[in-house]
């Protein structure tokens, strides 16, 4: 079972918000696959992970807050209080006085409801049109004119109604057993582990104090661990994560069907079989924490093991003193993992986090970060006028030509980008050099209004468009007035007449056959001539010029000196047409800001 999706409206910094989480992959896997057990070793756990993009304001922390709150392992459930009603910003005397959240688990499988660790849950489940089960699970506040807050919880049907259920808290408290959330904090993934975060039977031992020893010492100094004294610290978590997360517990041998009058041998026969399953859930489990021990095993795996080690401490103190049920499968929440982290060690982190088999959702404004993420678990939010609205592609996107240009495009070349608001794409590198500097000598800062300048000649353009589009970022291009450029133009048109935009919102088209013949003809004679070697006057066509200009130089280079020749004119010199394009990017870029 996973978290699926989320519905937030009228929550802290979210007035709204509709969010679905990255999905398992379910490919090659048929309903007649459950009734062999080896199958379903690889369904007892989930390993995927949702990366969330979002400026300051525009929700993260109160999405995050909303999943610890009313998805907390604490033995009490969560009750709405006055600060969780929304209001707009500044505008704190238009508190809303409703709120309501609803989460929706799916089994990562068909048939994976019908486990034994999820009977406690047997009357909440729904059968979907697409053979997947799922638990519709809503939290309503209301806030009264003297402030007082009422809380009601539910169970939802397909359709929305409520299902008639005798008892809802301990059915609520059941699912947040078998799926509690965990927040990791502190990014640098190094806490003391204190004394109450442990179980009473462990408080008292050896190994409480040998924990206390080791994470100050992670803290303080952690050159002076030994690796000998790595290795024990590495094994004492583990055996601290299988204490506490049941990840080698089998399930409680339960008769699903609750019919008492089976006979001896058939109950035998189940309960074998739930232990059976038990035991190759726990392999599947752990066989991820097998490959993490092959990485730590390397020679010259030091850092790893440091890394590790505080990892599994900032874990076990995210869990705090709560004693989470064996069954348990927890989502964890990681904030900001870059704080702190050099770019090696994000990496060397990010890679065991991957290793852990649960389900995340991790908050980044890392670019580094972003290069290690495939671009299908990005979901980027984006403060609407209505909403906070949610934009990723999803499992099936893009093509697989389309992902892989995107991938080295984007993803590995210009991860960065993936923050800003509105990209600019242009033809080539000259663009790229030269767009920035005379927009900055025209008033207007590119990176502090999130606007990326984007060659795309060497992905395609369609593959960016189509990515820009799915992933919320505003876009115009910029394109030469050649046959490829009216190519390029006419994809962009074909586009904009299939959506509700202004084709002039979208396109600039240069008046000239290329950059360097229209900054040629546009008062930047003098800088060409200069760099081909010409004199002022001498009577050779521009075309011959511009190359050999080009020739003695190049492009990014005349680029350069372009832009510095336009700084000492003033902003009279740059030309029209790109002031014009400057103007609708900022503009479109500001209608993404908060």
């Amino acid at each position: 079972m996973y978290l699926e999706h989320i519905d937030i409206v009228g929550f802290r910094g979210i007035n709204r918000l509709s969010l679905t989480l990255t999905q398992p992959d379910r490919r090659g896997v048929s309903l007649n696959d459950f009734h062999d057990d080896r199958t379903q070793s690889n369904l007892g756990t989930i390993n995927t992970n949702t990366v969330l993009l979002g400026e300051n304001a525009w929700g993260k922390s109160s999405l995050l807050d909303a999943l610890t709150l009313l998805l907390s392992p604490e033995p009490e459930l969560y009750c709405f209080q006055e600060q969780d009603f929304h209001f707009p910003a500044g505008e704190q005397q238009a508190k809303q006085r409703y709120l309501h959240v609803v989460f929706t688990f799916c089994e990562n499988q068909p048939g994976n409801h019908m486990s034994p660790r999820f009977n406690p849950l047997s009357p909440l489940w729904v059968r979907c049109d697409d053979r997947l089960n799922r638990i519709y699970y809503r939290l309503e506040g209301e806030m009264d004119d003297d402030g007082s807050v009422a809380t009601w919880r539910t169970f939802l049907a397909a359709n929305g109604e409520p299902l008639a259920l005798k008892t809802i808290d301990p059915l609520a408290q059941a699912l947040i057993r078998l799926h509690p959330v965990l927040r990791l904090r502190d990014a640098r993934f190094v806490r003391r582990i204190r004394k109450q975060d442990l179980s009473p039977q462990l408080q008292q031992g050896a190994m409480a104090k040998q924990l206390d020893e080791l994470t100050r010492a992670l803290i303080h100094n952690p050159q002076a661990l030994t690796n000998a004294e790595l290795r024990q610290g590495l094994a004492a978590m583990q055996q601290l994560l299988e204490h506490y997360f049941g990840m080698n517990s089998a399930p409680s041998s339960v008769n699903p069907s609750g019919d008492e009058s089976s006979d001896s041998a058939g109950r035998n026969k189940k309960s074998w079989q739930q232990k059976r399953h038990g035991r190759a859930e726990s392999r599947q489990a752990w066989r991820s924490l097998n490959n993490i021990n092959q990485m730590i095993a390397e020679p010259n795996s030091r850092s790893m093991r440091v890394m590790m080690l505080a990892m599994f401490s900032t874990l076990l103190q995210a869990k705090g003193a709560v004693a989470l049920n064996p069954d348990a499968r927890p989502l964890l929440l990681i904030e900001d993992p870059e704080t702190r982290l050099h770019p090696i060690m994000l990496s060397v982190a990010w890679g065991l986090l991957e290793q852990l088999p649960l389900q995340r959702i991790t908050t980044t404004n890392s670019g580094d970060l972003l290069a290690l993420v495939p671009v299908e678990q990005i979901c980027r939010l984006v403060r609407e006028s209505a909403k906070v609205a949610a934009y990723s592609i999803g499992p099936q996107g893009m093509s697989s030509e389309d992902s892989r240009r995107i991938a080295f495009h984007i993803r590995y070349s210009r991860p960065s980008s993936l923050f800003a608001r509105c990209w600019l794409l242009v033809e080539g590198e000259t663009e790229v050099w030269l767009l920035n500097q005379l927009a900055r000598q025209c008033g207007y800062n590119f990176e502090s209004e999130g606007i990326k300048v984007i060659e795309f000649a060497q992905s395609g353009l369609k593959p960016l468009l189509r990515f820009a589009r799915q992933m919320g970022i505003e876009w115009h291009v910029l394109v030469d007035g050649d046959e490829a450029g009216r190519k390029y133009a006419a994809t962009v048109s074909s586009l904009v007449e299939n959506h509700e935009d202004i084709l002039r919102d979208r396109l600039t088209a240069l008046p000239a056959m290329d950059i360097e013949n229209y900054l040629y003809r546009n008062g930047f004679e003098d800088v060409y001539r200069r760099a081909a070697g010409t004199p002022e006057h001498a009577p050779i066509s521009a075309r011959h010029i511009i190359e050999k200009a080009v020739h003695r130089s190049s492009k990014p280079d005349l680029a350069i000196e372009v832009a510095m020749s336009a700084s000492t004119r003033g902003v009279g010199a740059v030309p029209i047409v790109l002031k014009q394009m400057f103007s609708r990017v900022a503009w479109l870029a500001r209608g993404r800001a908060d």
